[in-house]
């Protein structure tokens, strides 16, 4: 009788320690795939295609759509930005549609809103895994090298408050004038 229920118990331990380890397997595999995804080299063949910015979320809540309901996610308050685009060409020249805005709409002159599309063409590299950017609006020309991050059907990069000035006239006292950082997710078109 002793014997069976050592047996019972050991089948049982050896169960429990069994399903423990396949657990420990699964979080090192994982981990694994982490350490492959983070040490993985961007290359320019990667980025090649048609890509829709599918978020761009901020450091800071804002009420564009002036209904109540504030959000990081710029997406979610206004579809100005809903047409934004770039496609990387394999002659490392790109064209994006970006969203054009204006802080001093409203009876106070002190509301966002959409204006046009604007069009912007240029080269493009990857270096480093950093994308390296360079066009010309309004006369300047502009260069931008970013530190990208990718999965298999997105990248995204961050755009600071100095870089962002240098496209948006933004008079200094609108809820948008609070935003230091921008992250832009783009999803690879279909």
């Amino acid at each position: 009788m002793m014997n069976v229920l050592e047996i019972k118990k050991l089948a049982f331990f050896s169960l429990v320690a069994l399903l423990l380890m396949s657990c420990s397997k699964e979080e090192a595999y994982m981990e694994d795939e982490m350490i492959k995804v983070s040490n993985a080299t961007i290359t320019s063949n990667d980025l090649i295609g048609h890509w829709k910015l599918s978020r761009m979320v901020s450091d800071t809540a804002v009420n564009l759509n002036q209904d109540g309901s504030y959000s990081t996610n710029l997406m979610d308050e206004t579809s100005c930005f809903n047409n934004m685009s770039i496609t990387f060409n394999s002659d490392g020249t790109f064209i994006t549609n970006n969203a054009t805005m204006t802080f001093e709409s409203g009876s106070n002159g002190d509301q966002f809103s959409c204006i046009a599309d604007r069009i912007d063409t240029g080269d493009w590299k990857v270096e480093n895994d950093n994308l390296v950017l360079t066009m010309d609006i309004d006369g300047f020309t502009y260069t931008h090298s970013k530190a990208i991050d990718m999965t298999s059907n997105t990248f995204s990069f961050d755009v600071t408050k100095i870089e962002s000035d240098q496209y948006v006239d933004d008079p200094g006292n609108t809820q948008a004038s609070e935003i230091r950082i921008l992250e832009l997710e783009y999803t690879k078109a279909e």
